[in-house]
């Protein structure tokens, strides 16, 4: 529905190629019998995968405009030259030249005996770049690293030496400008100051035909306060690709978000992605919506466990859970998240689809007490005047918990049991989690008319070592998806 993008005035993420357009396979007269490694360099300006490029700044170092002295190397092979904890050392030229022609200073290695190498094939798996004052200026990316796609070609890297040769290597490395994170917000690099909440994405498509595929597809994320959107946070797609059986398999997509003081909110789209498993598709998108960190936390399956959002797109099944909506859906879409009431600790969420007078709704509700029912109902009043969870004012026999009957003047008496199919409330597991999907007929779409002026309630909770089933402990005002 909208596309939004930043101009970087400037961008100050550098790569240094290292190129052999006219200077490889020169024949070397001193030593016929070995082959005489050096590097050229290149100074490139980086200009993709700039919306990413947050994601591990602590794999790259700061940009500096000092020089390059020399640079630590480790080469297996045929020969091996170095270790990670012994490199080679091999000193840089200090006088570049434009060689290419392409108005750019490129800088030679000079050369070293140690690089006089028997001819055969070698493997480049380090390579660090120091200015005089010893400190690391650039970095080769390793494969399958966060900062990989920023290069063509990542360590470690394959080459061949043939015998007389004087051989250059095409290498990529990068270093970070910090100007980026003071201008644009970025206050998440700074990971002693700022925490950062992973989010992920799963997510399955079904064609006309009903088969379930794993869904190819792109996630953009932008801050989002006071109904703005605002700086970019995350652009990335997932990969669906053959795995060693023969199947399509689909790949989780994580993000790290930063988590300030106070709630955070995000701005999410997801793109539908043409695949190889499913064929070409109307690429668009297909999720699009404002979550929060509460609700990220909310998909925390225990200690240490991370689970993730997860989208079926066109199958009977819905989200799990609906955090995110369809913007092609025609029902009405609300949301609430749910504080503790009474000092329970417990979190809970809820969402609804009303179309007509059928209501989906999906409560979560965490930090609950184990293995008890727990009554939740949609409360409100009559007169459809706007209900409220309760203020601590709201104890007014100073006991220190606001009982059923003491909420009632500010959220109104139950307009909805959200009950199971037997009328029974939900039980949380040993956990003190559970979910709820469940689809409700109203009499008439006017039964909760406004559903925003509403809240949510989930009772039950341990008083003196009693379990009280009616005490809220979990209270949340509904909102109106477009109003969000």
């Amino acid at each position: 529905m909208r596309n939004f993008k930043l101009l970087f005035a400037y961008l100050g993420v550098f790569g240094l190629l290292f190129t052999s357009c006219t200077k490889d396979e020169e024949t070397v007269t001193d030593n016929g019998e070995k082959a005489t490694l050096s590097f050229a360099t290149l100074l490139n300006d980086m200009v993709s995968n700039k919306a990413s490029m947050k994601q591990a700044v602590d794999e790259i170092p700061e940009c500096s405009d000092e020089a390059p002295a020399y640079v630590h190397v480790v080469l297996s092979g045929t020969e091996n030259v170095g270790t990670t904890t012994n490199p080679l050392v091999v000193d840089v030229s200090p006088n570049p030249g434009d060689y290419d022609g392409d108005g750019e200073n490129e800088y030679f290695t000079e050369e070293s005996t140690q690089l006089e190498l028997t001819p055969g094939t070698y493997t480049l798996e380090h390579f660090v770049v120091f200015d005089a004052n010893d400190n690391i200026i650039w970095v080769a990316p390793i494969m399958g690293g966060s900062m990989a796609g920023f290069v063509d070609t990542t360590l470690p890297m394959d080459f061949n030496l043939g015998t007389g040769v004087k051989k250059y290597v095409d290498v990529e490395v990068l270093c970070y400008d910090d100007r980026l994170v003071n201008e644009y917000g970025y206050l998440f690099f700074d990971l002693e100051t700022t925490e950062a909440i992973e989010f992920c994405v799963f997510g399955n498509f079904c064609p006309p035909s009903g088969r379930h595929y794993p869904a190819e597809y792109s996630v953009d994320v932008w801050s989002y306060a006071d109904g703005e959107i605002g700086s970019p946070l995350f652009s990335g797609s997932n990969t669906v690709e053959l795995d060693e059986n023969g199947d399509y398999a689909g790949s989780v997509l994580c993000m790290a978000l930063p988590d300030t003081e106070g709630e955070d909110q995000y701005y999410i789209e997801i793109t539908l992605l043409s695949s190889d498993a499913y064929g070409n598709v109307e690429e668009r998108i297909i999720r699009e919506g404002v979550f929060n960190d509460d609700e990220v936390r909310g998909l925390f399956d225990g200690e240490n466990n991370l689970d993730y959002y997860h989208f079926r797109e066109g199958c009977e099944n819905g989200d799990t859970p609906p955090i995110i909506p369809d913007p092609t859906d025609e029902a009405e879409h609300y949301k609430t998240c749910l504080y503790q009431t009474n000092g329970s600790g417990a979190l809970g969420f809820a969402y609804f689809s009303l179309e007509g007078n059928v209501l989906t709704s999906t409560v979560i509700g965490v930090g609950l007490t184990p293995n008890m029912e727990h009554p939740q109902h949609i409360h409100g009043f009559e007169d459809g005047r706007d209900a409220m969870c309760p203020p601590s004012e709201a104890d007014v026999d100073n006991d220190g918990l606001i009982s059923l009957a003491e909420g009632l003047p500010f959220y109104g008496p139950v307009l909805l049991p959200l009950v199971e199919d037997d009328d029974s409330f939900p039980v949380a597991n040993g956990m003190g989690m559970y979910t709820q999907v469940q689809t409700y007929t109203l009499g008439s779409a006017d039964d909760l008319d406004p559903l925003q002026n509403r809240v949510v309630v989930i009772h039950g909770g341990m008083v003196n070592g009693e379990y009280v089933a009616t005490l809220p402990v979990a209270c949340g005002d509904i909102m109106y998806l477009e109003d969000y």
